[in-house]
């Protein structure tokens, strides 16, 4: 930490921030009044010292009582203001509520270090407080602005920054930590996110020219560079996207694109799917429906960024997810001296009652602190958008949970006040006695901050799933082992329980999944699995076909158009079966009604019937290094080598081994599984495992002749996998597996 005299040199007192820029400071602890010739100098009072007319001449006693009048704007008395000694307690005794006439009178300590201040705050209100440097003679005034009429349009956000040498209108110039641990959050890319932008505009970043965007099947035009108001670039449409398949005036083959600042004002989308709504909220001018393409600078550089997130006023859960719906902005347009014209009086929503520096305008919302802000944007409940599409109201009368992370943390045990969403996703920083950086127990005050206890201060990294050390997600799942063996065959039990999450494992976007990978060795090789579950097509698949439909089967020469067309030697195809029976997996929401049946569920057990390595591929015929018995019916996937799976490394397509996938599988109108959730018209299964909840899955390995008297080796690992393969592939953004568990156990073979 900086020494307080350098400390002191970097404050510019007690200021106005208005619209994210600077207007003008009135010193703090004694210091001048700072103006620069491009300022704005406004006289404000306030009652945050002893200049407000009340006097005193004795020092402040340790134990003493404070009284006081909190009044509005127009001088009013405001009802059911709280009142409260700064860095204390809110929910405890002293603190108080005044009535009617606006009166207090609360016992106040002066015994730690810093000045003892009385501050009042309400919903809807600037919080205010009184610093005693000595005793008043008479009693304070509080004054609470109310929160003028939001939605300014003509608002705009500030940046935050990046380190303490800013200026004054960024929020690192005091909150140092918080803007870097922002900037490094997903939050800060969500609009920039390249996966979001190619699904977003239908198109892949993985054809750099015109010649590999053919090779792949798509179209070379030119659309919007993104983060940009109108520069065009020149990109490979292919796939689905959200403009293209919402919009059908521009984007089908032989158009513009429907992101070309070319396209006629009559063609342009009007249907955005609410993305923005979500990944760029930070916008200036009109709130909510809004096209992702109009973020540019600031919304899209730091996407969910601090301005925007401190402008949030309120949750309201019954309308729908994202930036003015659900998530109520307050945008001021009051005044500083109540004139047309004049400097806005800025305001910043927090979860502390006692902000009441005139700069930061704070303003207490206790729902910053509580789960049910993460439910502005992750839980979202979505109509058909695909034109033509429709949802079935008896099953979806809402809309599809697309994201219902919120939902699983209130069905879940850890459901309690000490158990909030920020509890894990906004970790302890140990480092800081307050908000601002530089504060010490001696400073404490209205300029300074007050000193919180220890865990009270957060981190604003939002941790996700892969950050964090040791990461999040590492230790969530829990494996646990049951083997038997006889002379044929092992048998393999594996539970998997979501032992540290406070919601489904995984959560969140819909295309994220846990991949189980189940094996055994013994007498020097790997065992040939016969029996039990294997991993669905989430795991990934090249090719997948129907035995008996698409794919026929001459000895080890398979004729399957589609496999041919992307197989090469090396890979693999694997042959699984529909047992006939369904998975009565354990679940949340929809699909954890105990009225279901296993089958209404939607996970049918698929058993291994064996897999053979590709040879050579011909136009329409795939030959394999072995025959497989194929029966009408069976699944047949192209894939890739099982190895052993290492952190970070590129996910392989792994449908048809032994094990099994846990995710939210959404399909759409054509009957498509794993469709990117805007194309959803239906949630096909969804066996994520809930909170403090167990899945149980079964395998069997055949044993050789001979192989008596040995012990087999299990080894079962669970994989997160945040992007799919084929979207990662197709899109040209990485797909990686990350190792988040591991068990390996032994079984004798009699």
């Amino acid at each position: 930490m900086l020494a307080p005299m350098t400390r002191r040199s970097l404050w510019l007192g007690a200021c106005v921030l208005s619209g994210g820029v600077f207007q003008a400071c009135t010193g703090g602890h004694g210091d001048p009044v700072i103006t620069t010739a491009t300022q704005t100098t406004i006289t404000t009072t306030s009652s945050t010292t002893q200049s407000t007319g009340t006097g005193g001449v004795e020092p402040v006693p340790p134990a003493f009582v404070a009284t006081g009048l909190v009044v509005d704007q127009d001088d009013q008395p405001v009802e059911g203001a709280l009142v409260m000694q700064g860095g204390h307690d809110p929910d405890a005794p002293p603190a108080l509520l005044t009535g009617p006439d606006g009166t207090f009178s609360i016992a106040m300590t002066n015994v730690a270090e810093g000045l003892p201040t009385v501050v009042a705050a309400k919903l809807g209100y600037r919080s205010d407080g009184f610093e005693y440097y000595l005793m008043p003679i008479e009693a304070v005034t509080l004054k609470l602005r109310l929160v003028g009429p939001p939605d300014n349009t003509g608002f705009v956000y500030g940046p935050p920054g990046t380190d303490m040498t800013d200026g004054t209108d960024k929020c690192a110039h005091c909150h140092m930590s918080f803007v870097e641990q922002f900037n490094a959050s997903t939050h800060a890319e969500a609009a920039r996110s390249p996966l979001v932008q190619a699904l977003y505009a239908g198109v892949t970043l993985a054809a750099a020219d015109a010649a590999s965007c053919a090779a792949a099947g798509g179209e070379w035009r030119a659309g919007l560079e993104p983060g940009t108001a109108a520069t065009s670039a020149s990109k490979c449409y292919l796939g689905a996207g959200v403009l293209p398949d919402l919009n059908p005036s521009c984007g089908a083959p032989g158009d513009l694109a429907c992101d070309d600042p070319a396209l006629a004002a009559n063609l342009r989308p009007t249907a955005f799917g609410g993305c923005a709504d979500c990944h760029a909220p930070g916008m200036s001018g009109p709130l909510g429906g809004r096209n992702l393409h109009e973020a540019t600078d600031l919304a899209y550089d730091k996407g969910v960024h601090c301005d925007f997130c401190h402008k949030v006023a309120d949750i309201d859960l019954t309308k729908p997810a994202g930036v003015g719906q659900r998530v109520v902005v307050h945008r001021p347009s009051d005044t500083l001296d109540g004139q047309p014209g004049s400097p806005i009086r800025d305001v910043m929503f927090g979860a502390y009652p006692d902000v009441p520096l005139p700069f930061m305008a704070g303003s207490w919302q206790p729902k910053f602190g509580q789960s049910v802000f993460c439910a502005g944007c992750h839980e979202h409940d979505q109509p058909a958008l695909v034109p033509g599409s429709v949802l079935d109201p008896a099953r979806w009368p809402s809309g599809l949970p697309i994201q219902s992370t919120y939902a699983e943390w209130l069905a879940s045990p850890y459901n309690l006040p000490a158990m909030q969403c920020h509890g894990c996703h906004m970790p302890p920083d140990p480092t800081l006695y307050s908000s601002h950086d530089i504060t010490l127990p001696e400073d404490a005050s209205i300029i300074w901050g007050f000193i919180r206890p220890p865990g009270d201060i957060r981190k604003h990294e939002f941790t996700g799933p892969l950050q964090g050390t040791p990461r999040l997600v590492d230790g969530v799942a829990g494996l646990t082992l049951g083997l038997t063996a006889d002379a044929a065959s092992v048998t393999v039990g594996v539970d998997v329980a979501n032992s540290g999450a406070g919601h489904s494992i995984p959560t969140g976007e819909p295309m994220r999944a846990l991949v189980l990978l189940v094996s055994a060795q013994a007498c020097g090789s790997e065992l040939v699995p016969n029996a039990g579950m294997t991993v669905s097509d989430v795991g990934g698949a090249l090719a997948v076909g129907v035995a008996g439909t698409d794919v026929t089967a001459a000895g080890g020469v398979l004729t399957w158009a589609a496999g041919a067309g992307v197989a090469s030697p090396g890979q693999v195809v694997r042959v699984v079966r529909p047992s006939g029976s369904y998975d009565d997996y354990v679940a949340d929401g929809f699909f954890g009604n105990p009225a279901l049946t296993p089958a209404d569920k939607g996970m049918p057990i698929l058993t291994p019937v064996g897999s053979a390595a590709v040879a050579t591929v011909g136009a329409t015929t795939v030959t394999l290094a072995s025959a497989l018995a194929l029966q009408p019916g069976d699944l047949v996937y192209l894939g890739e080598a099982a190895a052993v799976p290492v952190d970070g490394a590129d996910a392989p397509a792994l449908a048809g081994v032994p094990g099994y996938t846990f995710s939210k599988v959404l399909g759409d109108t054509a009957g498509a599984r794993n469709v990117p959730h805007y194309r959803a018209s239906d949630i096909v299964s969804d066996n994520r495992i809930p909170a403090a909840a167990t899945a149980h899955t079964t395998h069997g390995f055949a044993v050789p002749p001979g192989c008596t008297g040995v012990s087999a080796t299990v080894t079962a690992t669970v994989l997160y996998r945040p992007v799919p393969v084929g979207i990662g592939r197709g899109r040209g953004v990485p797909a990686r597996d990350y190792v988040i568990a591991t068990a390996v156990q032994q079984v004798a073979i009699p």
